[in-house]
């Protein structure tokens, strides 16, 4: 029973209430992630702006005109720099370092909620370079970014709003000419598209609900338990994958917007900080399993080492006799049937040998009568032959003749049974029955009835 436990219920036990608690940890951080995240918005430039486009944001108190730059190429890449760079660094900077003087200082100006941008991809990496090139300035190891050959066909923009005075809404973007701007829906001129939260901050909630009902399930149908547990783990390794490959990429895009030149001091950490509480939680569940794996193979390796180790139960079996009895029996030459009946399991005591004694004396006896067995034949032969050439015999004689090959056909037919009748007596006993050769002869020698008749009228007529 302790070892049963310890293979089915150990492994239940060991991973069950910590898949709750990281998955539970898991659903808040999706939930937190969710609800504490600014609202965004994503565009898709798929190629150069139209020269009279005029894109505003407006939060419902005040608004926004984007700079477009001056794309020297039709590379999708540079127009998405122009209007990320010109954003952050003349509207976001100034509204973000003035709140924070006004938070740290209680100077006097008026804090303002603020939009900042950034990209991913190409657009992105290029973003870093200009920024490091900016930092390195002067140096010779300023690479400088041909941004003709930047995501030429498409680039991705995200917008971001920072809520710093509890603007009243909606937070919108208003193009008067949506040309190679690419949105979820088509838009015509001076239509509004709204900010929203982003629904992927709950991915790290969805991957802990999954891990929590796959837990369920494997408690609930245990035949199926090595598989629920097998796509649990599978899961939170690819969640792990998923989410660490990107933690990188999220602490780049945090630190790239809070240095210079941009400088933008309320840029929120809460993506990089989710994404990576989220890669540890399934980094730890990950290894809680492998570890009731392996503990659940060596408890089943103990216990079929135990098995094979551990006796087979024996069935009941009857009450051995007394030595005695077997000893008695031996030497009083009792029959093969009652000698038998020790099984071959139990011929461990001193009376085997006694057994395997009388045995070899049957062996024996049943050699020697195979010699007066052919003697007889050879003698009903001769008698055979001799009936033929003499008179006729009395009755008396024809049934010794009888009897006596009645006697040569049952030693032939029936080996088995005087084998059956020897019984490991003494060898006085086996030479009372042993010469029947003597027997046939003697009843050669015998005169019949007619012969006697015979020889006495021959003497009274003499």
């Amino acid at each position: 029973m302790l070892a049963c436990y310890a293979r089915n219920e150990f492994p239940n036990a060991m991973i069950k209430i910590p898949a709750f608690v990281i998955g539970g940890l898991l659903i808040l951080t999706g939930i937190a992630g969710y609800v504490l995240q600014d609202p965004g918005l994503s565009l898709k430039i798929s190629g150069p702006l139209a020269e009279d486009t005029k894109l505003v944001l407006s939060d419902g108190k005040q608004k926004h005109e984007l700079d477009l730059g001056f794309a020297s190429s039709d590379a999708a890449g540079e127009h998405a720099y122009w209007l990320i760079y010109n954003l952050n660094l003349y509207h976001a900077k100034d509204s973000s370092q003035g709140n924070y003087a006004v938070d740290q200082t209680g100077a006097d100006y008026e804090k303002k909620s603020f939009w900042y941008a950034s990209s991913k991809g190409e657009t992105m990496d290029a973003l870093s370079r200009e920024s490091d090139n900016y930092q390195g300035a002067g140096n010779d190891d300023t690479i400088e970014v041909d941004w003709s050959k930047v995501d030429i066909n498409s680039s991705t923009i995200r917008f971001i709003f920072k809520n710093q005075i509890d603007s009243p809404g909606p937070i919108t973007l208003q193009s008067n000419n949506w040309k190679n701007i690419e949105v979820s829906s088509s838009l015509k001129a001076n239509e509004k598209i709204e900010f929203k939260k982003s629904l992927t901050a709950f991915i790290p909630g969805i991957l802990g609900l999954i891990l929590i009902l796959l837990t369920l399930g494997a408690a609930k149908f245990p035949n199926a338990h090595k598989h629920f547990m097998h796509a649990a783990v599978l899961i939170g390794l690819i969640g792990f994958f998923a989410v660490a490959t990107k933690v990188g990429s999220a602490v780049s895009e945090m630190n790239l917007l809070k240095s210079e030149p941009f400088m933008i001091i309320h840029v929120s950490s809460l993506k990089p900080v989710t994404m990576l509480l989220s890669a540890g939680l399934l980094l730890i569940f990950v290894i809680l399993c492998i570890v009731s794996f392996i503990e659940a193979r060596k408890n089943r390796a103990a216990e079929e080492s135990k098995m094979s180790k551990s006796p087979p139960v024996k069935k009941q079996e009857p009450k051995q006799k007394d030595s005695k009895d077997f000893d008695e029996k031996a030497t009083n030459g009792n029959d093969k049937d009652d000698l038998v009946k020790v099984s071959p399991k139990e011929n461990k005591s001193p009376t085997d040998k006694v057994f395997k004694k009388a045995d070899d004396l049957k062996e024996k006896q049943s050699s020697q009568n195979k010699a007066p067995v052919e003697q007889n034949k050879s003698a009903e032969k001769e008698s055979a032959t001799k009936s033929t050439v003499s008179k006729p015999e009395d009755s008396t004689t024809g049934k010794q003749e009888k009897a006596s090959n009645n006697n040569s056909k049952s030693t032939q037919q029936s080996p088995s049974k005087e084998k059956e009748s020897v019984t490991p007596t003494s060898s006085a006993d086996f030479q009372k029955k042993a010469p029947s050769k003597d027997i046939s002869s003697s009843t050669e020698s015998i005169p019949s009835k007619g012969e006697q008749k015979t020889s006495e009228e021959n003497k009274m007529s003499d």
